[in-house]
């Protein structure tokens, strides 16, 4: 896979990757996961990579896709979806099945009013479109499952595929250690080591987020690692 060569390019670029031998270890994750991110992934990202990332994935291609839209979705920084729209940000973002222009008008931020994060999320993730997609099935799940971690994990049905801990303690998605984990067991339990493969970051980004959104950056992103990671 070229991984000395990898290693090499990322010590020219002052990333500390340790020996340079050809195997990819904590200290190779950490720099790539620093250089794609732009130095914001945290430190000891490296060492719990290491932990879970050699058991899923083995391939380059699979590697760039992984670092690169983990990268887009967080930079490698657990956190919690972003809920602070406007109303217009919530008409221009979300179909009138999703939200009415009332709601939009209601919960959204205005000059004078924060936007309202739990209606938010309990209306564009809850109702039948949150039942059916996300397995939302009870009053506050929209909120309570919003979107966490490093790939945004969104649902109470992705929750309970994680596992019991994940839906009973969500924020289990803001550890490090966890955050890692649950977002390695989302890429293997959607197939996108396969969709990796065939080098279409559309069709990777599709499978994440259901759509295109933030299309151009994931593959700059995926660009830039591929400029210092050669087949």
């Amino acid at each position: 896979m070229s991984v000395s060569i990898l290693q090499q390019n990322l010590t020219d670029k002052g990333y500390d990757v340790g020996i340079i031998d050809g195997k990819l270890g904590a200290l190779t994750f950490q720099g790539l996961a620093e250089y794609v991110s732009s130095n914001v992934a945290p430190d000891a990202t490296g060492d719990l990579l290491a932990l879970v990332l050699p058991k899923a994935m083995s391939q380059r291609l699979e590697y760039i896709h992984f670092f690169a839209q983990v990268s887009h979705e967080s930079g490698f920084k657990p956190q919690s979806e972003n809920l602070n729209y406007s109303a217009a940000g919530l008409r221009a973002t979300f179909s009138k099945a999703r939200i009415s222009d009332a709601q939009c008008q209601k919960f959204g931020r205005t000059a004078t009013r924060a936007a309202d994060k739990v209606a938010i999320a309990n209306t564009i993730y809850g109702g039948t479109w949150g039942a059916k997609n996300l397995g939302n099935t009870q009053p506050g799940d929209g909120y309570c499952y919003r979107g966490r971690g490093l790939i945004q994990l969104t649902g109470r049905a992705n929750y309970h595929a994680l596992g019991a801990n994940y839906e009973v303690n969500p924020d289990l998605l803001l550890t490090p250690a966890g955050s890692i984990a649950a977002a390695v067991d989302f890429w293997t339990s959607k197939g996108l080591n396969a969709l990796a493969a065939t080098d279409s970051v559309s069709k990777v980004t599709l499978r994440i987020n259901g759509g295109d959104k933030g299309l151009a950056e994931r593959k700059a992103l995926t660009d830039k690692i591929k400029k210092i990671w050669p087949a």
